[in-house]
């Protein structure tokens, strides 16, 4: 039997010992032969060049198991009718397969590591603050905004009943709008819940009188910006 001068540092563990064993021999985990692992691997254990109390604790541990499964396999097998013995190297080979498994995925790791090791990430830049500036509005362009609103609706021909909307209700649903949203919103929300053409109407009649009687005020960012609507202060 060849000697095996390794040093304790070369294998991570006990497991990591084994693993190498079975695989150099080409030998099938399901199946060890352990009595020439168990050997193997008391050989290494004699021929350890250097020592580290922890780590050959565990190394040693290891081999009084394999020993003490050499022993179970050389007694003779009892005879026990409709009742088949477990297997001594059972508990050895989840052990190997679990600790195999865990080993790839651990290079599979290292592998991504490495790649991502290529990679340099740029730090995020500062971005300048805008303050932005809202110009007073013109009524040609609120007319725009309302003809842009109206031309949305459906033209499919429909008989409605007639309904009459008073400016005066939808002044104060304007007013009541502006209070739920921290005094300003949008024209186009404040026709949002609006249904038919002459309830746009009579709500665009609304902002214009709140607008002479100077309880809001319009303005727009720059040109084809939302329009919005700002409750001036008492």
């Amino acid at each position: 039997m060849s000697i095996y001068n390794i040093h304790v540092q070369d294998f991570e563990g006990p497991l990591d010992l084994l693993i190498h064993l079975i695989e150099k021999d080409k030998i099938d985990i399901y199946d060890i032969p352990i009595v020439s692992v168990t050997e193997q691997y008391i050989t290494y254990i004699n021929n350890m060049k250097e020592y580290s109390i922890e780590v050959a604790s565990d190394f040693l541990l290891m081999a009084a198991a394999l020993l003490q499964i050499k022993s179970k396999m050389l007694l003779p097998k009892s005879i026990v009718e409709d009742e088949e013995e477990a297997d001594p190297r059972q508990m050895l080979v989840e052990m190997l397969v679990e600790y195999r498994r865990v080993k790839k995925h651990a290079e599979m790791l290292r592998g991504k590591l490495a790649l991502a090791s290529l990679c340099v990430a740029r730090d995020p830049m500062p971005m300048p603050h805008f303050r932005r500036k809202l110009k007073p509005m013109m009524l040609n362009d609120l007319l725009l905004a309302l003809a842009g609103l109206v031309a949305e609706d459906d033209i499919t021909p429909q008989i409605i009943a007639r309904q009459e909307f008073h400016v005066q209700d939808k002044m104060s649903d304007i007013i009541s709008l502006l209070h739920c949203n921290n005094k300003a919103v949008a024209f186009s929300k404040a026709l949002d819940n609006v249904g038919n053409r002459s309830e746009k109407i009579a709500t665009f009649l609304a902002v214009l009188e709140l607008l002479r009687l100077k309880k809001i005020n319009i303005r727009q960012k720059e040109a084809f910006a939302p329009i919005y609507l700002f409750l001036r202060e008492e």
